[in-house]
């Protein structure tokens, strides 16, 4: 199980002083504040995620997503190649109609 969100937030609190209700706060520190701080600081940082690592979160969290990305549509997602398996078989098709032609 993956580290709970929950865990980030309250590692952003002890370490950030940053309020865990505010979900936007926490992303910026993490993406904007984090990266600039002593790599000793940093490790400290993991270690307090690490320990919560598989653990259950302590609340359910809303759901929340960077308000300043915009989220993938469908229809603009890249296609999904064939299988080798059935270009192979589709090759093989194709020649054999050729050779009753």
């Amino acid at each position: 199980m993956p580290t709970p969100t929950s865990s980030f937030l309250q590692v952003a609190a002890q370490f950030g002083k940053v309020a865990p209700d505010d979900i936007e706060a926490v992303q910026r520190w993490y993406t904007e504040v984090v990266p600039t701080l002593p790599p000793e600081t940093i490790r400290e940082i993991l270690d307090a995620l690490l320990t919560s690592d598989g653990t259950v979160g302590d609340k359910d969290m809303e759901r929340s997503y960077p308000s300043e990305v915009p989220l993938p549509s469908l229809s603009s997602s890249p296609p999904e190649p064939t299988p080798l398996l059935a270009a192979g078989w589709r090759e093989l098709l194709i020649r054999l109609t050729r050779f009753k032609q």
